[in-house]
């Protein structure tokens, strides 16, 4: 039988890797079980970044295993997170065993809500979802019935648990990276690696794209010039898909859209910017580097949003300013055709050629212009789909899971 092992809530700030505990669970199982009897790629789902009481990248990860029956998933899945996890401070760690997946109602509220402990022991009751833990069963449940039909991306994550983590060159990334975009993305900016992450966890790099055999590449030649173990894992996510922004914000903690007509621009302290959008104020930070937030008069505006002091706040992420520019032009003169001028008088005409006075109205022209609102991409959240990738949602269908999957 197939059953989804759900797993969320296992590492620090600072220590620990969810994906990790996967990794070695997933390790444990080809020990006595052929490759065949797991259910595609792991899966590594990024949940609504606004949680106030998430650790570091708020993910959660999940997997289809074919099993005699749920205790056997279940046991594995308690070894790999006892042997494997950190249980320091708010951390606490989740397991679901599911043998259904396909409630994505689930994933999408996860993506964008808060959800309380109760209610999500309630609707694993109704399903008939096996739990053990704490809140961490909230995010891994979300991962065992993630919606990822319509787009997905490829994480390659690469572990060592030597210290410190070895030092990457900038110029290898740069080739790399030149190699194999738009298949890979978000791999390097502005002379900045952005594929090794810097906390005390055992993620050495993580490559993502849209090929299982482009993120392969990649890797295969980091880990020949850094001199590591090759182990890693290659993850089916919701990285870079957008899938948080499917609504519309209307209370704290959610993640969303707002759209609406600008009333309203102040500097505030740093060179940030607070701008009115109907009935909500937006945040938007100098170092995303926005271009041209200052002169919207109609803005669509997704992030986070928190409680403010006359309502909610949103702080901006991405989305897209409308600037309307209007000109006043005086009019061509109706009995010769000259231009008309002020007379000084409100309203009044006069035509310099033949004389006439008119009180006909100015002319006003409009112009318009849409700017694409991209943060920097070292500012960029995981879900944050980049411009780059437009045209290539659903591509990883098309590859067959590659045999280096997981060494």
């Amino acid at each position: 039988m197939i059953v989804w092992v759900g797993i969320d809530d296992t590492d620090t700030y600072d220590k620990g890797c969810t994906t990790y505990v996967m990794y070695n669970m997933l390790k444990e199982f080809l020990k006595t079980r052929g490759e065949w009897r797991i259910i595609d790629y792991p899966r590594l789902i990024r949940l609504n970044p606004n949680i106030p009481f998430k650790t570091r990248g708020n993910a959660a990860v999940s997997v289809g295993l074919n099993v005699d029956e749920p205790g056997e998933a279940l046991e594995l899945a308690e070894w790999a997170v006892d042997s494997y996890s950190h249980r320091v401070g708010k951390t606490s760690p989740g397991i679901v065993i599911s043998t259904n997946n396909s409630e994505h109602w689930i994933y999408w509220k996860a993506l964008t809500d808060v959800i309380p402990m109760d209610v999500a022991v309630r609707w694993m009751s109704r399903l008939g979802v096996i739990h053990r833990g704490g809140r961490g069963v909230i995010g891994a449940l979300a991962s065992v019935m993630a919606d990822l039909r319509l787009d997905s991306t490829l994480e390659l994550l690469a572990y060592s648990e030597s210290t410190p983590k070895p030092r990457i060159p900038l110029s290898l990334v740069k080739r790399l990276n030149d190699s194999t975009i738009p298949l890979t993305f978000e791999n390097m900016s502005d002379g900045h690696i952005l594929i090794q992450p810097h906390g005390n966890d055992p993620v050495v790099f993580g490559i993502r794209g849209d090929s299982p055999y482009h993120v392969i590449h990649f890797a295969s030649f980091l880990i020949d010039e850094i001199d590591i173990e090759p182990k890693w894992l290659i993850y089916l996510t919701n990285q870079a898909t957008g899938h948080n922004l499917s609504s519309i914000v209307n209370k704290p903690y959610t993640t969303g859209y707002i759209e609406g007509s600008v009333s309203g621009m102040r500097q505030v302290g740093g060179g940030n910017i607070e701008l009115n959008v109907g009935s909500t104020q937006v945040f938007t930070y100098r170092h995303y580097g926005f271009k041209s937030v200052d002169k919207a008069t109609y803005l669509i505006a997704y992030g986070g949003v928190k409680p403010g002091i006359s309502g909610l706040d949103l702080y901006m992420e991405g989305g897209v300013a409308l600037m309307i520019k209007g000109v006043a032009r005086n009019p061509k003169c109706p009995r010769c055709g000259g231009s008309l001028e002020s007379t000084g008088r409100v309203g009044l005409l006069k035509c310099p050629k033949c004389g006439l006075i008119t009180g006909l109205p100015r002319q006003v022209s409009y112009s318009s212009e849409v700017i694409l609102e991209e943060p920097r991409s070292v500012e960029v959240r995981h879900l944050h789909k980049p411009i780059t990738r437009v045209g290539l949602e659903g591509l990883v269908k098309v590859f067959n899971r590659p045999s280096l999957w997981i060494i």
